[in-house]
């Protein structure tokens, strides 16, 4: 399989005054096209600073990422720009929904930035949600919210999603849900999946667990037989 995804010897240093805070500290990786990956970490270890630079909402201070050959340092402003519109959909812990738009608008409004957008309404329906597109956010429950940032991201068609605590700010049930709409869209449509988590058993339904410890990779688990979000439990 291709690889889409490709870092090498990244690092990441952010100054609280003139202390240098060295977030991300030399890693290297490889996604093939396709995979589900979960990366695993206490907080402060990295996970949302490697999130950002694979999304490209930041840069590196040192090293390369690479999308699917080509390093994103290499990029233009407006070449950067249509990476982040086409090749990427964002999933975050507090859904980040407008609140002045219903369902379907918040989903309409971010498939008509991208090049190769997926109906707006069919997604909707494909995630349970037909019958409350028409609803605010206000209306709707956090594991409907969220089912709705999950749309958002889908009906852009990325190549890439990025998922960051998807499941932090859920109930137990309403997360389970939630895994197993992200496990179907990986499966079904053959997206490449990246989920941040401090939640360990949710490593059982990923191809790949990378863990971070310190801003490094501190070891990475191949799983041969994933699970569902069914045969998970924490």
């Amino acid at each position: 399989m291709e690889t889409v995804i490709q870092t090498r010897n990244l690092h990441k240093t952010f100054y609280t005054g003139e202390v240098p805070v060295h977030a991300l500290k030399g890693i290297d990786l490889k996604v093939p096209e396709g995979q589900f990956v979960v990366i695993l970490g206490p907080s402060g270890s990295g996970k949302s600073t490697l999130l950002n630079i694979l999304g490209g909402m930041d840069i590196p201070t040192e090293g390369e990422f690479i999308y699917r050959g080509t390093p994103l340092q290499q990029m233009n402003k407006h070449d950067l720009t249509m990476f982040r519109r086409n090749a990427v959909g964002f999933i975050f812990q507090f859904y980040n929904l407008m609140p002045n738009l219903t369902a379907f608008e918040n989903v309409a409004l971010a498939a008509e930035l991208t090049d190769t957008p997926l109906d707006s309404g069919e997604v909707l329906a494909e995630i349970g949600l037909a019958d409350r597109k028409e609803h605010f956010p206000a209306q709707l429950s956090g594991g409907e919210q969220q089912r709705v940032a999950i749309a958002r991201a889908i009906a852009k068609n990325p190549d890439i999603l990025l998922c960051d605590e998807p499941t932090g700010a859920l109930d137990y049930q309403t997360g389970k849900q939630v895994l197993n709409y992200l496990h179907k869209i990986n499966r079904e449509r053959g997206k490449t999946l990246l989920v941040i988590t401090h939640n360990a058993a949710i490593g059982k339904m990923a191809d790949r667990v990378i863990n971070l410890k310190d801003g490094r990779i501190d070891r990475i688990e191949e799983n041969a037989n994933p699970v569902t979000a069914d045969e998970v439990s924490w």
